[in-house]
């Protein structure tokens, strides 16, 4: 009531100014509630602004920025504005560029070499060096901490460098060759033989030869000496590590080769010596007949002699081990004489009392004895004749084709076999005496033993008697 009173008390004129700074008031704090905050980001230092502006442009104007051509704004300045956004601009500035002597600026807000080179309408290319205040870059798209004001960039020269027998072109802007190639990642040794020098000014060279080392393993004189040559040959590398070869001195590989892959060279140390050896001649053997010596039976008419035999022999030492000796000279200095060996050619007709009744026989022979019929005879079919044209059954017996064709047709006793007639060729077995008994498939009988053979009379004429049997 009391406040009632006081208003009643107010003139009529003051209510009505009340009235309006109250309504101004209310508009005021309603247009501030309904601003829009946005946030401005100014060459990386961000800060509010609560605007009515509804476009990116109005709203820099209203913080008191007007971009110019080249500054860069994101989101564009004709975009739309609503709360929350994030208005980013970034001023351009001076960068000098320097290239090939000559200086140009360019006003950006780039702080990316690459992209400032860009806008400046210069291209990078291979091998291009780039320097920013002073400092070398090698990354052209490395942001930046701080605004560059200078760039200068050396044009890179084409090197063609042919390295063992491949060609690579390579682009660099170093100083010298050497670093031009280091730049490259072509590793120059010491060893290694480049022309023209390492130290040659870039701009002085086009073409260039790397002839590389190989590493070696040289085994020389008891030792292993790891070294590299550029070769290309055994003997070049030889010669770069300062190893002779003298005398007969060899390599292997051999020192026209080119260097193995495995860079492994083995040097052989060469020494020749000639000595005089005496060996014995062997003592040759003959044979003569020998009339009162039995047949089958040998007796030694003379002993002989050794002969000698005198050799120059000129031995080779290859790294102090004997590999060889070769005969130079041969001269027998005593002729050997002959073993005389007497065969005997005496006949002696014996007899024999077999189960059949006595025989007579004037030789005697132990042989190993086998049995055969037609279908088995170890041949791929049956033979049912003998050689001589007979049927082969039990009467017939086989020997060794040279037996055969000086005993052809004669008679034999085996005891246990009988009777029979030398008619058949076989195989034998090497190192022995042999027979092979005829009989037919029906009566065959296995024979695997050793037997003595009787040669029967008549004797045989001594032109057609083998009187030694091998």
């Amino acid at each position: 009531m009391k406040i009632l009173a006081w208003v009643r008390q107010i003139p009529r004129k003051a209510l009505m100014i009340i009235a309006i700074a109250l309504a101004l008031i209310g508009l005021a704090l309603i247009y501030h509630a309904t601003a829009q905050v946005v946030v401005i980001v100014v060459d990386g230092q961000p800060f509010d602004l609560r605007t009515h502006a509804r476009t990116v442009g109005a709203a820099l104007h209203a913080a008191g920025f007007d971009p110019a051509l080249e500054d860069r704004v994101s989101p564009p300045t004709e975009s739309g504005l609503r709360a929350g956004t994030t208005i980013h601009l970034d001023r351009a500035y001076p960068v000098n560029i320097e290239l090939e002597g000559e200086i140009q600026t360019v006003y950006t807000p780039e702080t990316t070499p690459a992209n400032i080179l860009t806008a400046a309408d210069v291209r990078l290319y291979p091998g291009d060096r780039l320097w920013v205040d002073g400092r070398r870059l090698k990354d052209s798209t490395e942001v930046l901490i701080i605004r560059p004001s200078r760039i200068r960039v050396e044009r890179a020269v084409a090197i063609t460098l042919e390295q063992d027998g491949v060609i690579q072109v390579i682009h660099s802007a170093a100083p010298t060759l050497g670093e031009a190639l280091w730049e490259a990642g072509v590793v120059v040794l010491e060893s290694d033989r480049l022309v023209p020098d390492p130290e040659s000014p870039i701009t002085t060279v086009s073409q260039a030869e790397l002839n590389r080392s190989r590493s070696l393993l040289i085994e020389v004189d008891g030792n292993l000496v790891k070294t590299r040559a550029v070769g290309p040959t055994v003997g070049e590398a030889l010669a770069e590590t300062g190893i002779a070869l003298v005398g007969f001195d060899y390599t292997e590989p051999g020192v026209n080769n080119l260097i193995p892959a495995d860079g492994m060279i083995r040097v052989v140390r060469v020494r020749e010596e000639v000595q005089v050896e005496l060996e014995p001649l062997p003592i040759k053997t003959v044979y003569q007949s020998a009339p009162d010596v039995e047949i089958d039976n040998y007796k030694v008419l003379d002993t002989g002699t050794y002969g000698v035999l005198a050799s120059w022999i000129r031995i080779r030492q290859e790294n102090g081990e004997e590999v060889d000796r070769i005969v130079d000279d041969q001269v027998e200095v005593m002729e050997p004489q002959p073993r005389v060996i007497g065969y005997g050619t005496k006949i002696i007709v014996r007899t024999l009392n077999t189960p059949s009744g006595p025989v007579e026989y004037w030789r005697a022979v132990s042989m190993y004895a086998t049995a055969y019929s037609p279908c088995h005879s170890a041949a791929d079919r049956c033979y049912y004749h003998t050689s001589s044209g007979k049927i082969v059954e039990k009467g017939v017996v086989a020997f060794v084709l040279r037996w055969y064709l000086d005993m052809k047709g004669w008679s034999v006793y085996i005891p246990g076999y009988g009777l029979a007639t030398v008619e058949d060729v076989g195989g034998g077995i090497p190192g022995r005496y042999w027979i092979d008994l005829g009989y037919s498939d029906d009566d065959i009988v296995s024979w695997n033993q050793w037997v003595t053979v009787y040669f029967l009379t008549p004797v045989p004429h001594a032109d057609a008697i083998p009187w030694i049997l091998d």
